[in-house]
């Protein structure tokens, strides 16, 4: 067991595989069980705040990677006033919704896992909202892709190009210009009820809602999760690599 390489995954409901393909299940099988353990701390609805704050439970772990995807709830709020107010009282998130505390929480997440553990960190950057790219919120979603990037680059950790994949993706097959995200709760719900209940798969629902990546506008199908998975692994087997040299 001492060859065994603990993988700790943080984020949200995207990671905790909630309404989206589990990406964290797809590098399962991509990568095995016999070298790796994979333990995943997504929870849905958490901001970055919260990941920061429940970081010590991480770190018990030991963990020997750690993968950071968590930021899209920090967008989504950032755009929307009522959501704002529900998330800070739910969520018990003492600011606002900003780039600049986003930017802070990211970069307290990385220091402390540099200083608390050994681990190899990559961030991932947030996949895309809706498949219109013009829209506020992928347009928003790239600002803070921005700001991780230069958060890998002060910490001297990597920077997963999800969104980059993902957008590369959407212009060539659909111009960028498809179905965009719908500010409700009500295509989620259902996808909720139609998977969960009537136990119907995450890619039907994402055709019938009329996305290609994605289930309700912000949640992974195969594809979408696909695009993650296969950016971990390359972050996986790299550091394999380096370290046999």
């Amino acid at each position: 067991m001492k060859d065994v390489k603990k993988i700790l995954f943080l984020g949200a409901s995207i990671t905790q595989g909630m309404i989206s393909k589990s990406y964290v299940k797809m590098l399962k099988e991509k990568l095995g069980t016999k070298q790796y353990k994979f333990i995943n701390h997504g929870v849905a609805g958490y901001e970055s705040y919260n990941v920061l704050k429940k970081l010590d439970k991480a770190i018990k772990t030991k963990p020997d990677y750690v993968i950071l995807l968590v930021g899209t709830n920090d967008v989504l709020s950032s755009l929307d006033p009522n959501l704002a107010e529900l998330s800070r009282k739910l969520k018990y998130i003492p600011h606002e919704p900003t780039l600049n505390h986003y930017f802070n929480n990211i970069t307290s997440t990385v220091k402390n896992l540099k200083q608390e553990t050994q681990s190899k960190i990559a961030i991932a950057s947030l996949p895309v909202v809706g498949e219109n790219l013009e829209s506020i919120e992928n347009k928003t979603i790239t600002e803070y892709n921005a700001a991780l990037k230069k958060i890998t680059e002060n910490e001297n950790i990597a920077y997963l190009a999800v969104h980059e994949k993902q957008k590369n993706y959407l212009i060539k097959e659909i111009d960028g210009k498809g179905k965009g995200y719908i500010r409700n709760t009500k295509i989620a719900f259902k996808s909720l009820f139609l998977h969960y209940l009537l136990f119907i798969s995450l890619d039907t629902i994402s055709r019938k809602n009329g996305y290609l990546l994605l289930t309700d506008g912000i949640h992974q199908n195969s594809l979408g999760a696909k695009f993650i998975a296969d950016e971990i692994e390359d972050f996986i087997r790299d550091k394999q690599r380096e370290s046999k040299t």
